[in-house]
């Protein structure tokens, strides 16, 4: 089978492999769809130490395909033929966080694409208890942004205050222009978006932004004063990871506000606490999702509450490695990536 491997830091090669054997517990897929993460962006500049150790790799976690053949031990799962979507974190079951209900923040977490090989590629083995059911009619490709969406769902879930009134969105890539139509569901009056990409925040604005800022051509924290009456945001996300969107999200920030962190960056971050303690700032951190949240983002997706094709750019899997460096290199045009084998 042809498949997009990472060998380290800049090293992608579209190679055949091996197709796989599913083992006793695990489906084997044809991949239909996969979309290209931030987090694989990462992974391919060599801020990914987790990807690093499991190299050579087959990256990829957001993805679609068919079942194909079914291990001895599977039962209740999706049948052979079946179109299928891929939760794509692996928990243990057994730690505290588990037992917790906390599958998400598993430590003994394998996630497929980075501590075993994932969807790059035209076949691609996964636990058969990771498959959720493609609603009939949501396309392989729209259905592939479910596990995007999920991160922000569970991010809104944990967080956002009910009945939202200013939303400030840092970053207008794929995770950003989800959070908008989540605060535009949650009722927020106000979405406000911040990128450095014109058609990025063009794209905001088409899909619920009340207000877009372009962020080196002017000053987002006192544009967001401006529109609050200099008292601030009552909610905002941090889709991006960067140190300087830290500190711009706590000085936008109205008292008793809260800062979601959800994006993730190299490096560290300084960040001023007085504010924290003199606004009563709530910062806390969102990761990935669990179950329910990828459910739930299923169906958001298959009824139409959140849109997702108009930030969609389909490539063959052939053309990946070229789409990696586009990505880096020109976002411009370009939100979210979908890799089709067929």
């Amino acid at each position: 089978m042809q498949a997009i491997v990472f060998h380290g830091e800049h090293q992608l090669a579209l190679e055949n492999m091996p197709k796989p054997t599913p083992g006793p517990d695990e489906a084997l897929l044809r991949v239909n769809a996969c979309g290209i993460c931030g987090s694989d962006l990462h992974g391919y500049l060599g801020h990914s130490p987790r990807r690093d150790a499991h190299v050579p790799l087959i990256m990829g976690h957001e993805f679609t395909g068919i079942v194909a053949e079914l291990g001895s031990n599977v039962k209740n799962s999706p049948p052979i033929g079946a179109k299928v979507i891929v939760q794509p974190l692996i928990h243990c079951g057994v730690c505290r966080a588990c037992r917790a209900g906390k599958t998400n923040i598993c430590p003994n977490m394998a996630v497929l694409g980075i501590e075993r090989h994932g969807a790059f590629a035209e076949w691609v083995t996964v636990p058969a208890d990771r498959l959720f059911l493609l609603p009939d009619g949501l396309s392989d490709v729209n259905g592939a942004l479910t596990e995007t969406l999920a991160v922000e769902v569970h991010l809104f879930r944990q967080l956002a205050p009910a009945l939202l009134r200013t939303v400030v969105i840092l970053g207008a890539g794929a995770q950003g222009l989800l959070a908008v139509q989540l605060a535009k569901i949650g009722g927020a009056s106000q979405i406000i978006v911040t990128d450095i990409v014109p058609q990025r925040l063009a794209l905001a604005e088409q899909l619920g932004a009340t207000m877009t800022i372009q962020a080196d051509q002017e000053d987002p924290v006192q544009r967001v004063l401006a529109a609050t009456d200099k008292w601030g945001a009552d909610f905002v996300v941090d889709a991006v990871g960067a140190a300087s969107l830290k500190k711009q999200g706590i000085a936008m920030l109205a008292p008793d506000g809260i800062f979601g962190l959800v994006g993730l960056a190299a490096g560290e971050s300084s960040v001023n606490f007085n504010p924290i303690v003199n606004k009563e700032i709530t910062v806390r951190g969102a990761y990935a999702y669990n179950d329910d949240d990828f459910q739930r983002s299923l169906e958001l997706i298959a009824r139409g509450q959140i849109q997702v094709e108009p930030m969609i750019h389909v490539a063959p899997l052939s053309e990946g490695i070229s789409y990696f460096q586009r990505l880096i290199d020109e976002p411009a045009g370009l939100t979210k990536v979908i890799l089709t084998a067929q």
